[in-house]
């Protein structure tokens, strides 16, 4: 642009010269330069923090679709390349092995329903053994004080003794059995987890949900609108749930990220509100507006990660990387949903400062928007 001033400058002064206006002396001959620095001095050095500009780019958020559960793909209805919207099917896992185990965790649940009828009754059964077995320790120690009586008279023998006391230590013992399978009769009644519902209950509640979590994940969905973007997989693939290898890469086209780069001594006066323009390769010949959403935080050889390698400062102070300036659409004419990711061009942002040179930024980004036409 600068270049391009100078030129008309410079035809201006033949022209002047033509028609006799001017004569050519020293002055005149050095003033293309003395314009050259004038530009330079009073337009395009202060534009540069008055309206900053660089390379722009579109990114997308690629989602590596893994399923939730492993299995056997029977149906792939999606096709490359085609919008899908959220929650359409990508493809369907053998859904079988999951649906037996739903239905036998149903019987199971109903199983556990009954549990609590069952376990009273269990309590009453132990009630009963318990009083039998009193009833049998009762008649143990009778038959014991008459069998003591009679051995002091001399009617029966030790041995005969004996046997009486081992029936009573027989009974005794029968007795804390019983009361030992009464107390865990009524321990298990009387489980109940945190809702007041019982243990065993829950517990197959529980069981049953995450099989139908797993029977429902057999279908996998769209996790937004988005695109498939390559598609290898083919009915009769095994797929696992494993993090290491994905199943298809789908782009979403929920969330555009637009981020222009800017150097670090032009950033001085960004801040978020102010206007932006936007010029795009694959859209030659337009303009389109855009917003300052913010600043990133760091760049690329600002962060730091865990290692044992103390960080150098050489290399940054070098070449000081730019600050992605993130911007966001703000222009109807183009759906932000349908840029591509990977789209290039130019982004200049106007602040609050400099305003004359904004003009000159203006053109100038419409003047690369019709060089898209050729470069």
């Amino acid at each position: 642009m600068i270049i391009f001033l100078t030129l008309l400058y410079v035809a201006l002064l033949f022209l002047l010269k033509w028609l006799k206006a001017i004569r050519f002396n020293l002055f005149w001959t050095i003033s293309p330069l003395l314009w050259f620095l004038l530009l330079n001095v009073t337009l395009f050095i202060p534009m540069q923090w008055g309206a900053p500009a660089g390379p722009v780019a579109v990114f997308r958020q690629v989602v590596e679709i893994v399923p939730a559960v492993s299995g056997q793909v029977t149906e792939v209805p999606v096709k490359p390349l085609t919008k899908v919207n959220a929650g359409d099917v990508l493809f369907q896992i053998d859904p079988a092995p999951f649906e037996d185990e739903v239905r036998r965790l149903e019987a199971a649940l109903v199983d556990a329903q009954q549990q609590p009828e069952l376990l009273a009754s269990d309590v009453k059964v132990a009630e009963a053994a318990l009083a039998k077995a009193e009833a049998e320790q009762t008649r143990a120690q009778t038959e014991l004080d008459r069998a003591v009586g009679l051995h002091q008279k001399q009617v029966i023998t030790d041995d005969q003794l004996q046997g009486y006391q081992r029936d009573t230590t027989v009974a005794d013992r029968a007795v804390d059995q019983g009361q030992a399978q009464l107390d865990q009769a009524k321990l298990r009644l009387a489980a109940i987890a945190a809702d007041g519902e019982n243990t065993a209950i829950v517990q197959a509640r529980e069981q049953l949900a995450r099989a139908q979590y797993d029977l429902d994940h057999a279908t996998v969905r769209a996790p937004s609108d988005g695109v498939v973007q390559q598609l290898a997989l083919q009915p009769g693939t095994r797929v696992a749930a494993l993090p290491m290898r994905s199943a298809i890469a789908f782009v979403d086209q929920t969330n555009t990220r637009i981020a222009v780069a800017i150097q670090q001594n032009q950033l001085r006066y960004v801040k978020p509100g102010q206007t932006a323009e936007i010029v795009l390769k694959h859209y030659p010949g337009r303009t389109f507006r855009a917003k300052v959403e913010g600043v990133t935080a760091v760049t690329s050889g600002g962060q730091v990660q865990s290692s044992g390698v103390v960080e150098d400062l050489s290399a940054k102070q070098t070449r000081a990387e730019p600050f992605q300036v993130v911007l966001t659409w703000d222009d109807d004419r183009v759906d932000a949903a349908n840029l591509r990711g990977g789209t290039v061009g130019k982004a200049a942002i106007y602040t609050e400062h400099v305003q004359v040179t904004h003009v000159i930024r203006r053109v100038m980004m419409r003047m690369q928007a019709w060089i898209n036409y050729l470069f």
